[in-house]
C-alpha cells in the first residue's frame, strides 16, 4: 500500500495497485503541465481510495485523458483515462521512502533541450515496448536567445521574457516533489522583463513564510515559484517552448531526493538550497 497527498494535505490517497513499473515521460503535454517532467506509477480507479477529493480538480488534457490536480495549491496527482481503464499516480506525491524504482523514460522524442540524458532506466523514443534508443534528439546547446515564449498546457497563462534568462537549477526538496510530482527544474527572469498574459487564471499558493507558487487555475500547470523580497522569479523550465537555449547548471536539496530515481548526470550538486554559491544570470 502507498499513500500520498497533496503538498497542502488538503488531498490524500492510499494506493494498494500493482506499483511495478514507473515510467518518467518527456513529452511536451508532461513538461508543460508539470513544469518539468511526469513521474507516474501506472494504476486503476478501483485501486484508490481518497480524502479531499471535493478539492480534486480535472483538467481534460485530450480527447482520451484526463488530468487530477489539487484546487487549493496545485500538486499533481493523476493521470486517468476517460475509458475507466487506467488512473496513474505520481510519483513525487507519494510519501517518503516510497520503495519505487524507474524502469522507464518514454517520449524521449520531445524531451526538453536544457537537460541531458536520463542514465537510471532505458529510454524509449515513443512508448516502451520498442528497442531502446542512446541518441539523444534534443542535446542541451546554451545560446543567447532575445526573448523567450512559454504558457500552461491549456494555454489561459502565457508569459514573454526578454533579455537572459538563467540557466535551469533542478530542485529535489519535498515541496517540489509534491507539487511538482516530481522534482522540479527552474530557470528565471527578472519581472520588469516580463509581460504576462492571463494574470487572471494564475493562482498563487503560499508554500511557506519565504516563497509561493503560481499555477493556472484551469488546467493546474506548475509556472512559478517567487521569493519574498526579490526582484526576480523562478519559472518552470518545463512551461518555455523550445528552443530554449538553456543548460541545466545545478541540482539543489539533493539531500532530499526521491528514492525512486538517480541523479545521472554530472552537473554539480548542493545537498541544500544553493544560497552561499547561487546560479547567476
Amino acid at each position: 500500500m502507498l499513500h500520498g497527498q497533496c503538498l497542502c494535505g488538503a488531498i490524500r490517497y492510499r494506493y494498494g495497485g500493482d506499483h511495478k513499473a514507473l515510467t518518467i515521460c518527456h513529452c511536451g503535454m508532461c513538461r508543460r503541465w508539470h513544469g518539468s517532467l511526469g513521474a507516474y506509477v501506472g494504476g486503476k480507479p478501483a485501486d484508490y481510495h481518497l480524502e479531499g477529493e471535493e478539492h480534486l480538480s480535472w483538467y481534460a488534457s485530450s480527447a482520451d485523458a484526463e488530468r487530477g490536480f489539487c484546487g487549493q495549491c496545485g500538486s499533481k496527482l493523476f493521470w486517468r483515462a476517460n475509458n475507466g481503464s487506467a488512473m496513474d499516480v505520481t510519483a513525487g506525491s507519494v510519501d517518503q521512502p516510497t520503495g519505487l524504482k524507474t524502469t522507464a523514460h518514454i517520449w524521449m522524442r520531445d524531451k526538453g533541450d536544457y537537460y541531458g540524458l536520463p542514465g537510471d532506466a532505458p529510454r524509449f523514443v515513443l512508448s516502451a515496448g520498442e528497442a531502446p534508443q542512446n541518441v539523444d534528439p534534443h542535446p542541451p546547446a546554451a545560446r543567447e536567445i532575445a526573448e523567450h515564449h512559454g504558457s500552461c498546457l491549456c494555454g489561459a497563462v502565457a508569459f514573454d521574457v526578454a533579455g537572459k534568462m538563467r540557466d535551469v537549477v533542478w530542485c529535489h526538496c519535498g515541496q517540489c516533489l509534491h507539487w511538482h510530482g516530481h522534482f522540479g527544474g527552474y530557470t528565471a527572469g527578472t519581472w520588469q522583463n516580463i509581460v504576462l498574459h492571463g494574470e487572471d487564471k494564475l493562482a498563487w499558493y503560499k508554500s511557506s513564510d519565504q516563497a509561493r507558487r503560481g499555477f493556472c487555475r484551469q488546467c493546474g500547470s506548475s509556472l512559478f515559484w517567487e521569493g519574498v523580497g526579490r526582484d526576480y522569479v523562478s519559472i518552470a523550465a518545463g512551461a518555455l517552448d523550445r528552443p530554449t537555449g538553456l543548460v541545466t547548471a545545478r541540482h539543489i536539496f539533493v539531500e532530499d531526493k526521491g528514492d525512486y530515481y538517480r541523479i545521472g548526470d554530472s552537473i554539480a550538486q548542493s545537498s541544500g538550497s544553493m544560497a552561499a554559491n547561487p546560479v547567476t544570470f
